[in-house]
């Protein structure tokens, strides 16, 4: 189905809900973002899975709108248009053939009109405003108002908040680029992303038999919005938050099995692609995916392991990835230190071990409730898919919430990324992530600026050190 236009908004910015008040604001991109999975055991089953209907498709008409401040123009107008033409909408490696493929072409972006970048226009401010995204975004919009589309990305250069190389509102319907971003195709799928409610996905260091005490270790490298870079498909989490996988790809044992992975982005459809299951009464999750380096898939330069994730409270789209060995960049295998040592939680009876790997495939071990206990390597029944899956719709998804960047947060050939301060109540706090926020904030903090954009969390990207980007 097309998303509804973005209405046009107050000069101020964009319009936020009241405070405290529970509904979201009319103009939110819809997002297929579930909190849960419903399962019922049919006896003697080892798998089971309900009935759903598949993922129905988004399109995203997108426009990208060139900007000149009044004392600053773009440095190359024509090559960021062709270059904007090429890496959002182009027919090779592109934002809009990144996300067709993810999504199994369930999501399509495409040119709101023409060739779908627009202008330069140049606005009625000074680039010593360039902070003020929510002005910038609404003369953008201004400029284009006879285009009707679903997103907006708004591109400018600028030599003042310069600490920042893209921004995108997470959910929501608006990213902003330096110009020099617009060549940064990591910075791009990293910012629809935020877009699509993706937060930045973590890797953290889990003890023996605890999944929910784990410290931090970087980010994951196994996703754009996991410092992975360009050359990474998403995660399975974030292709399940979207319903992007399936229904037979995916299993849920509700008993003891052996799991045959086929790996995630492999062509074809054929083949259980992710292990779901659920880990505690809180509606944590734990997700399990294969990875192996594919130059004929989005899985270009992935490291070649089994990785599991814990989802917390059924968010897909913030999924964690965790595991039993510290981070080594040099011998990555994914989330095991070793393919004969388990990843245990015993508070959910749950074992985790990789029995076999090879590039077609990965046998991964799940014992459950008291086989949790015995050693790995008694054989187990082979898990196969039963039926359709579904998430439970009887659990509305959190308020969108607002967060910070970090150095790291795009990955290999993006711009780095500057910690901002978060949204808290009616105005910035600059200790960390706040709570929800339903207000719109705009800062004009030069080095770092967030804001909370239709309800949702913006992140600020730090521009690349060098000039040389641009």
């Amino acid at each position: 189905m097309a998303l509804r236009p973005f209405p046009s908004r107050a000069a101020t910015g964009l319009p936020a809900q009241p405070a405290g008040s529970a509904r979201r604001p009319a103009f939110k991109v819809p997002l297929l973002i579930a909190a849960g999975i419903t399962c019922a055991v049919a006896a003697g089953q080892a798998l089971f899975a309900s009935p759903v209907a598949a993922a129905p498709e988004l399109v995203d008409r997108h426009a990208v709108v060139l900007v000149n401040f009044r004392n600053r123009p773009l440095a190359d107008a024509q090559k960021t248009h062709d270059l904007a033409v090429q890496n959002f909408f182009g027919a090779g490696d592109s934002l809009a053939s990144y996300y067709a493929e993810n999504s199994g072409h369930r999501m399509r972006v495409v040119p709101a009109k023409g060739d779908g970048v627009f202008g330069p226009f140049t606005i009625d401010l000074d680039d010593t405003a360039a902070c003020e995204t929510g002005k910038i975004a609404e003369l953008a919009r201004k400029a284009v108002s006879d285009v009707a589309y679903d997103r907006v990305s708004v591109v400018f250069r600028t030599d003042f908040c310069g600490t920042w190389w893209g921004l995108g509102s997470q959910p929501g319907p608006v990213t902003w680029f330096h110009e020099g971003a617009v060549a940064d195709k990591a910075a791009l799928f990293h910012e629809l992303g935020h877009n699509l409610g993706f937060a930045h996905q973590d890797r953290e260091l889990c003890p023996a038999g605890n999944l929910s005490d784990c410290t931090r270790d970087g980010y994951s490298s196994r996703t754009p919005m996991g410092a992975g870079g360009a050359k990474k498909g998403l995660s399975a989490p974030e292709l399940l938050a979207h319903q992007w996988l399936t229904t037979p790809q995916t299993v849920t044992p509700t008993g003891s099995t052996t799991v045959r992975l086929t790996p995630l982005h492999t062509a074809g459809t054929s083949g259980v692609r992710a292990v779901d299951l659920p880990l505690n009464a809180h509606g944590d999750r734990l997700v399990i995916e294969y990875r192996v380096p594919d130059a004929g898939s989005r899985d270009i330069d992935i490291a070649q392991g089994v990785n599991l994730y814990r989802v917390p409270a059924g968010r897909y789209d913030h999924a964690v990835m965790v595991s039993n060995a510290k981070r080594d960049d040099a011998s990555a295998r994914g989330s095991f230190a070793a393919d004969s040592t388990p990843i245990t939680d015993t508070a959910a009876k749950l074992s985790i071990s990789v029995e076999r790997v090879s590039a077609t495939g990965a046998d991964v071990q799940i014992r459950l409730g008291n086989d949790a206990e015995t050693e790995p390597g008694k054989a187990l029944p082979t898990a196969r898919p039963s039926g359709q899956r579904s998430r439970s719709a009887d659990t509305a998804a959190p308020a969108p919430h607002t967060t910070t960047e970090d150095p790291a947060a795009i990955g290999p050939t993006a711009g780095s990324v500057a910690p901002g301060p978060a949204a808290h109540g009616e105005g910035l706090a600059t200790t960390g992530a706040g709570p929800a926020a339903e207000h719109a904030l705009s800062a004009g903090i030069i080095g770092c600026a967030l804001i909370a954009v239709g309800g949702g969390a913006v992140f600020l990207l730090r521009r690349r050190g060098t000039r040389g980007r641009h």
